[in-house]
């Protein structure tokens, strides 16, 4: 009999045997070997395979550890009035980029006069549309890799007063330990286009996160969504098994369902139904929420998404913690120097003047606003 790594490695994963020489004698039978080279090369395949399991298993008791730890923080909720107070105390992962310059959507400067005057938070279409379907993708996830996603406010660095992040979520510890605390940052978005490397400056807000929340890896997830015309379109967009209808998925099998939203002195809130539910089971739902402040109920498709796993990049922290301190220091000292305040905004009324000279028309709005929050 042949022995091969990839067959023995399948025989130790089954195996409730993690001794080393219990699990040589097992191979050797099992294979008849008949001398002391094959007996070697199945030493040294187990000698791999253990040490790898050992090496797996203590990554994921650091991280449940680590985890439990981000459990017991008290945090301020996602966009709550003291989230957004606490972004303006320091700098946070998704502005990353723009305080290193290296974002071409906002200045520096920019980012440093939003966090010294008290203008509030105006969101658009882009943003928008991202708050209201990221429950929808998050539940997606969960279904695609059988997770519990937790949900986190504003961290903060525990060593590093001058940064904080506010992940998407986080796995739970529900017995998929490849996916335990792995970090998740969910986009949708509705315009932009899907590449399978994750843009540079989400790269650069993912990394940051990670250093905050002490993890080792992230699934960037793009899912894009779209909205139906009205219910009958909703209707005729199915996918059957033998003949058998599956609830709540689209004829490429993605999720579809329907989403409430409220509208409350202005401000949009929004009101989801677990996926994979029937037509009937949905108008019930929408028929038992509250009937107050409606704005519009939207039947929704997922169309397309796109994982991209993102691994810390420590190496690319340590070159660029200095930049997010200068900025740290920057804010402090201009934020009681009326002189240094008008500066900043007579600089960036020149920056804003050279770029409408530089820059051609944008074919489309859309081109003009970022998907993600200040």
């Amino acid at each position: 009999m042949n022995i091969k790594k990839a067959d023995i490695e399948e025989q130790l994963r089954d195996a409730t045997i993690e001794d080393y020489d219990e699990s040589v004698d097992l191979l050797c039978f099992i294979y008849e070997v008949k001398n002391q080279s094959e007996k070697y090369v199945i030493q040294t395949i187990v000698k791999d395979v253990l040490e790898h399991k050992e090496s797996l298993s203590n990554t994921y008791r650091r991280r449940k550890e680590i985890l439990n730890t981000l459990k017991q923080l008290k945090l301020p909720e996602q966009r709550s009035p003291e989230w957004y107070e606490m972004r303006k105390e320091k700098l946070t992962a998704s502005s990353l980029g723009t305080a290193i310059d290296k974002c071409h959507f906002q200045s520096r400067e920019e980012l440093l006069l939003s966090k010294i005057e008290d203008t509030p938070y105006l969101p658009n279409p882009i943003t928008e549309w991202g708050v209201k379907y990221e429950d929808v993708a998050i539940q997606f996830y969960e279904e695609l890799n059988n997770v519990k996603i937790l949900d986190f406010g504003l961290v903060p660095h525990p060593s590093f007063e001058a940064f904080g992040a506010s992940p998407d979520g986080i796995c739970d510890d529900t017995g998929n330990d490849p996916f335990v605390a792995r970090m998740v940052e969910i986009k949708c978005p509705p315009k932009r286009k899907f590449t399978k490397s994750v843009p540079h400056h989400y790269w650069m807000q993912v990394q940051g996160q990670l250093e905050v929340c002490d993890l080792d890896e992230c699934d960037f997830l793009q899912v894009k969504i779209e909205e139906y015309e009205n219910y009958e379109e909703y209707q005729k967009d199915i996918f059957e098994i033998d003949g058998i209808l599956q609830n709540g998925r689209t004829m490429l099998n993605y999720p579809k369902g329907v989403t409430i939203t409220y509208k409350n002195n202005e401000k949009l809130s929004y009101h989801y139904c677990k996926l994979n539910q029937s037509d009937k089971e949905l108008h019930e739902w929408i028929a038992s929420s509250d009937q107050t402040n409606i704005h519009e109920i939207k039947w929704w498709k997922i169309t397309r998404y796109e994982n991209t796993l993102v691994v810390r990049d420590k190496q690319w922290w340590s070159e660029n913690v200095e930049k997010i301190l200068l900025f740290y220091n920057d804010l402090l000292s201009y934020k009681d120097n009326p002189v240094k305040v008008q500066q900043l905004k007579d600089t960036i009324s020149q920056q804003k003047k050279r770029k409408r000279k530089e820059e051609p028309k944008p074919l489309d709005p859309f081109q003009l606003l970022s998907d993600e929050e200040p």
